[in-house]
C-alpha cells in the first residue's frame, strides 16, 4: 500500500519542492522503499512506494506526460491486459500508472470506470485545470482531502495533514455518528478533512468540487446463467480469479484463517491454484486468532482442522476482549488517527509485529465481505419482495410457504413482513431512534440522525429491484467495516479482499436471490460450488456464534475505572454525552440489562480515551466567535488559517 499525497495551490501561487518534502516527512517512517516528489507550477505530488506485488517495481512516480498531466497511483490493475489492448500498449513492462495516464488521455474521467483492481489515485488534468481524486469500487485504499482558501491538500494517510504540527478542530458530525453507533461515511474526526467515498471520484476545480460515482452498487438485470450448474461454475471461475489476482508474485502474503467459511475458502482456493501451477510451490502462510475463554466462540478447533488438511501450521494468537485496558495511550508511544484503541492496542501491535516481522509480510488476505455478498443472513425478504414488486404472485405464495415450513413462521405474518420490508426499501432512509444511545445529548443525537438519514448513496431507489436495493445497503455497510480504515501506529500492511473483487461482486449482485439463499440452506451457491474444495466440517458448520460474555464481564470488572474516566470527561465538557445517563447504562448492562448497548458503551469509552490522548492535535479550547463552531457547552476552535466556511 503505497502512499500518495499532494498540493494544489491557487493560480497565482507555485508549489515548491520544499512544500512537498515537508509533507513527505510526515509519512517517511512508513516509506520503507524510498519516495519521490514532483512539482509543476501550482501542482505538486508525492509518491512513497510500498512494493507488494511484482509489477509495482515498474513504477516511477509521480508520473507526468507531455500534455502537463500528472498522476500518482497507489494500487494494482487487474484488467491491465484488456486496457493495454484497447490502448494499443504492450502489457509486458508497462507500469499500471502508464496505463491509467494513457487511458485518461483517451477517455477522460471515464477511465475510472474501466479500472478493475485495488487502487486510489490523484490525477491533475492540465488542460481542464482540474484535480481528480478517486478510489476503487471497494475502497481498499484510503484517500483524504481538504480545501482551504484555494489550497487543496490530499493524502492516503491522515498524518500528512499534520506535517507542520498544526492542530485541527474536532468534527462534531463524526463524533455524533461514532458515539451513536451509526455510519460515519466520508467524515473524519477532523473538521474540513473528508474521505473520497469508495466507487467515486472527486473533481476539484476553481468553480467548485463535484463528487461522481464511477461504479454502481445497485445492479440492474441479471446474469446469463440459467441452471444451478452454470451459476456454480461461474461463481467458481470468478472466485478463483479473485484469489489469483491477490496472491500473485511479490512480497510475502499472509492469509487470515479464522476457521469460518470465508477465510477458509480463500486459503483452500489459493492452495488449489498453487498446486495446479507448480505442485512444489510453497503454500500461503496463515494467521489465526482465537479466544478459548469464550466457550461458544473458540475458533481453534476449526482452523486447526484446516491446517491439518493442508499440512501446514500457521501463526496462532490469542485475542480476547479481556485484554483491553480502558486506559489512555501514552502520547510518547504515538497517536492513533481514529478513536477505538486504548493503551493495550499498542501492546497488541508490538506482539503482532514480533510474529509478522520475521516473515517480511506486506499483504494480508481477508475474508471480509464474503458473508454479506453471498447471502450469509438467511432471510427470505429480498427474494419475496422481488416477487411482490414484479407481480409474480404465484411464486410469492409458493416460496413464502416453503420458507414458513422451515422457519415455522405464520404464513400471514410473513406476508405482512414482506409488505413492510418492501415499503422500507423505497421510502427515504429513516433511522430508528431507539437504536441511538440515550446518553447522547440532544445536539449530538440530532446531528447523528441528520447524517445517518442523509444516505446520498441510495437516494435513487425507484427503478431498482428489492434485491438490488438490499445489495446496495449491504455494500455500504461493508464499506464501514474494512480494517484498512483503522490504521495502526507501528507498521501498516496492505489488506486484500477477494470477496470484494469487482467482477465477482458484479456477478453476485446480479444473481437471483434464490441461488444464494434457499429455505433451510443459507449460502447455498457457495456451499454447492465449493463442496470439493473446502472441508465439509467448515462448509457445513453452523453459523459462527458471537458471545457477549467477555465484554460484559470486562465492563463489570472495569466499572470503577469507567466511573473515574467520566468523572472528568471531555465528552461531557463539550456537550456530547450525558455522563449520568451513560454511567446508568453501564450499571444496567452489567446488572443484566439489555446487552445490546455494550458496543455503544465501549465506543463512548474509546472516544473519551482518544480525546484525552489526542489533545496535541485537536484544538479543544475556548475561542473567539469568528474562529469557532458552537457546539455544546464550549466552542471548538479552528486555527485562524484553517477556518472552513
Amino acid at each position: 500500500m503505497s502512499i500518495i499525497f499532494g498540493l494544489r495551490k491557487p493560480m497565482d501561487q507555485r508549489v515548491t519542492q520544499e512544500d512537498m518534502l515537508v509533507l513527505a516527512r510526515a509519512t517517511e517512517r512508513y516509506a520503507v522503499d524510498g519516495g519521490a516528489v514532483d512539482t509543476a507550477s501550482r501542482i505538486g505530488m508525492g509518491f512513497q512506494p510500498y512494493h507488494t506485488h511484482q509489477r509495482s517495481r515498474l513504477e516511477q512516480q509521480p508520473l507526468s506526460d507531455g500534455l502537463g498531466n500528472m498522476l500518482a497511483l497507489d494500487g494494482r490493475l487487474d484488467n491491465r491486459f484488456e486496457l493495454c489492448t484497447l490502448l494499443a500498449l504492450e502489457e509486458d513492462g508497462t507500469a499500471d500508472s502508464l496505463i491509467v495516464l494513457a487511458g485518461f488521455r483517451k477517455w477522460g474521467e471515464g477511465v475510472f470506470a474501466k479500472m478493475v483492481g485495488d487502487w486510489a489515485l490523484s490525477l491533475w488534468s492540465a488542460a481542464e485545470e482540474t484535480l481528480y481524486l478517486a478510489r476503487d469500487h471497494a475502497g481498499t485504499r484510503t484517500l483524504y482531502f481538504r480545501e482551504i482558501n484555494g489550497v487543496c491538500q490530499w493524502s492516503t494517510y491522515l498524518e500528512t495533514f499534520f506535517a507542520e504540527g498544526e492542530m485541527h478542530a474536532l468534527e462534531p458530525r463524526y463524533a455524533a455518528c461514532y458515539l451513536g453507533n451509526q455510519p460515519c461515511r466520508n467524515l473524519t474526526p477532523y473538521k474540513g478533512i473528508l474521505a473520497v467515498p469508495p466507487a467515486h471520484f472527486v473533481a476539484i476545480r476553481e468553480t467548485g468540487t463535484l463528487q461522481t460515482a464511477h461504479w454502481q452498487w445497485m445492479k440492474q438485470g441479471k446474469t446469463s446463467a440459467s441452471t444451478d450448474v452454470e451459476y456454480e461454475q461461474e461463481f467458481l471461475r470468478l472466485f478463483r480469479q479473485a484469489v489469483d489476482r491477490r496472491t500473485g508474485p511479490g512480497a510475502p502474503i499472509l492469509a487470515q484463517l479464522s476457521g469460518g467459511m470465508d477465510s477458509t475458502s480463500i486459503v483452500c482456493m489459493s492452495d488449489l491454484i498453487r498446486a495446479s501451477q507448480t505442485p512444489s510451490v510453497e503454500l500461503l502462510d496463515t494467521i489465526s486468532f482465537y479466544d478459548d475463554a469464550e466457550p461458544n466462540w473458540n475458533e481453534k478447533p476449526y482452523f486447526s482442522a484446516v491446517e491439518r488438511l493442508r499440512g501446514k501450521s500457521g501463526i496462532h494468537l490469542r485475542l480476547s476482549f479481556m485484554s483491553r485496558s480502558f486506559e489512555m495511550l501514552d502520547p510518547a508511544q504515538g497517536s492513533y488517527m481514529f478513536p477505538g484503541g486504548d493503551s493495550s492496542a499498542i501492546e497488541w501491535e508490538k506482539t503482532l509485529d514480533q510474529h509478522l516481522s520475521p516473515g517480511g509480510y506486506r499483504s494480508i488476505l481477508s475474508g471480509i465481505g464474503g458473508d454479506e455478498v453471498l447471502g450469509g443472513v438467511p432471510t427470505s425478504l429480498p427474494e419475496l419482495s422481488g416477487y411482490l414488486v414484479g407481480c409474480q404472485f404465484n411464486k410469492l405464495l409458493t416460496q413464502a410457504f416453503s420458507w414458513c415450513l422451515v422457519d415455522r413462521t405464520p404464513f400471514l405474518y410473513l406476508l405482512l413482513e414482506v409488505l413492510r420490508f418492501t415499503a422500507s426499501l423505497y421510502r427515504p432512509a429513516v433511522v430508528d431512534q431507539k437504536t441511538i444511545p440515550r446518553w447522547l445529548t440532544k445536539p449530538t443525537r440530532d446531528q447523528c440522525l441528520d447524517v445517518a438519514q442523509a444516505h446520498t448513496m441510495l437516494d435513487r431507489r425507484f427503478g431498482f429491484s428489492p434485491a438490488a436495493i438490499s445489495n446496495g445497503l449491504t455494500w455500504w455497510f461493508i464499506m464501514e467495516t474494512l480494517p484498512n480504515l483503522d490504521p495502526s501506529i507501528l507498521t501498516r500492511h496492505e489488506y486484500r479482499y477477494p470477496y470484494l473483487d469487482r467482477d465477482l461482486v458484479d456477478f453476485l449482485f446480479t444473481t437471483p436471490r434464490d441461488q444464494l439463499v434457499r429455505p433451510g440452506r443459507r449460502r447455498s451457491l457457495m456451499r454447492r460450488a465449493l463442496k470439493d474444495i473446502v472441508p465439509s466440517e467448515i462448509l457445513e458448520r453452523r453459523r459462527k456464534a458471537f458471545s457477549v460474555r467477555g465484554p460484559l464481564l470486562f465492563l463489570q470488572e472495569s466499572e470503577d475505572k469507567i466511573t473515574m474516566l467520566f468523572a472528568k470527561s471531555l465528552l461531557v465538557e463539550y456537550g456530547l454525552v450525558d455522563s449520568a445517563e451513560l454511567l446508568g447504562a453501564v450499571k444496567s448492562t452489567i446488572a443484566g440489562g439489555n446487552p445490546q448497548w455494550w458496543p455503544a458503551i465501549v465506543r463512548a469509552i474509546s472516544f473519551e480515551l482518544w480525546l484525552q490522548s489526542s489533545l496535541r492535535k485537536l484544538a479543544l479550547v475556548p475561542a473567539t466567535p469568528e474562529t469557532v463552531v458552537a457546539y455544546g457547552k464550549r466552542a471548538i476552535k479552528f486555527h485562524a488559517d484553517q477556518v472552513v466556511s
